[in-house]
């Protein structure tokens, strides 16, 4: 699943950052990710605490907190 949010055609890595089998960690990395941010923060697998963390900062801080 990880591969294909690195394939060539956009449609497919965008597809693979909503899917829900995504591995956590490269799910985090795609939040910071200009193409594929608003594709991941759709995907259901997101912990609430990174939710609630995106709906805090506007967007602004996928990271962990400070």
């Amino acid at each position: 699943m990880a591969r294909l949010t690195r394939d060539p055609a956009p449609g497919v890595r965008a597809a693979a950052a909503r899917h829900p089998n995504l591995p956590q960690p490269r799910l985090a990395a795609l939040l910071d990710d200009e193409e594929l941010a608003h594709h991941a923060a759709a995907n259901a697998a997101l912990p609430p605490d990174t939710i609630h963390r995106l709906l805090r900062t506007g967007g602004r801080q996928a990271g962990p907190p400070d």
